[in-house]
């Protein structure tokens, strides 16, 4: 355990000193500036507006951390062969998890920085204090660090940066898309083909379906979040995540590097 923290520390301190922390903070901050001028020209309510475009931003941003960050930094230690002085100290599935662990803080790290700046312009422009945004935090760490576990486990299987980027935007989009697929499939009735859904819902077992942690609705809408599906969504997440990490580590365990 001590090793796994020490390899998450030097891994995020790593991140922090890189240039795309940067770069991706300054994206992040002209694009909530830019939400906040937006809405002050549009019709609707100014706090709704800047909570939608901010969980919005959330959302990019994650991704963007995800692939240019967390995931690219695992292929450019391999490049300058530091990835083999940690795996001459330490078990491969130890380096995994050390590396995963690393990337989890920082996407709570700009996920908790995003969600308390939309807070704040909420706040300020909209006069609206809303509490529940702090809600899309926990369900954006959620599904960016199961999203990271991914692209540790195609790190694994060998695949380069670019198909690994390419597969997990595939992953992202496809998991945002099952259950509107299965319900248009659903709603056909005897008019859709049994054998597509059936496709589909095997596709739904295999994919993480991301739209367990898509609560933007009810958080716009100040809608109470059900205790029960906030319990489902993350015990959902605990045991995929446990699952593709421990696949990650079989398979980078038995690799030859």
């Amino acid at each position: 355990m001590r090793h796994i923290l020490t390899i998450s520390k030097i891994a995020l301190i790593e991140s922090i000193r890189d240039r795309i922390f940067s770069a991706l903070l300054l994206f992040l901050g002209l694009f909530l500036l830019l939400s906040v001028y937006i809405s002050t020209l549009s019709l609707g309510t100014v706090a709704r507006f800047i909570e939608n475009s901010g969980m919005l931003g959330i959302s990019l941003v994650c991704l963007m951390v995800t692939i240019l960050s967390s995931i690219f930094s695992l292929y450019r230690e391999k490049e300058r062969n530091e990835l083999y002085l940690f795996l001459n100290r330490v078990p491969r599935h130890t380096y995994l998890l050390g590396r995963f662990l690393g990337a989890s803080y920082l996407i709570a790290i700009f996920s908790l920085f995003a969600g308390t700046c939309i807070f704040s312009l909420t706040w300020i422009f909209g006069h609206t204090i809303a509490f529940e945004l702090f809600w899309a935090v926990y369900w954006a760490i959620l599904e960016f660090t199961l999203l990271i576990g991914i692209g540790f486990l195609f790190f694994s299987a060998g695949t380069g940066f670019t198909l690994n980027s390419l597969m997990l935007i595939a992953v992202f989009v496809v998991g945002h898309s099952l259950t509107e697929a299965i319900q248009s499939f659903v709603g056909l009735g005897v008019l859709g083909n049994r054998y597509h859904l059936m496709l589909v819902k095997l596709v739904s077992y295999l994919f993480p379906n991301f739209d367990m942690f898509d609560f933007r609705l009810a958080i716009v809408h100040a809608e109470p979040v059900v205790i029960g599906q906030a319990v489902i969504a993350t015990c959902y997440w605990f045991f995929y995540l446990a699952a593709v990490l421990s696949l990650s580590a079989a398979i980078f365990n038995r690799r030859d590097i």
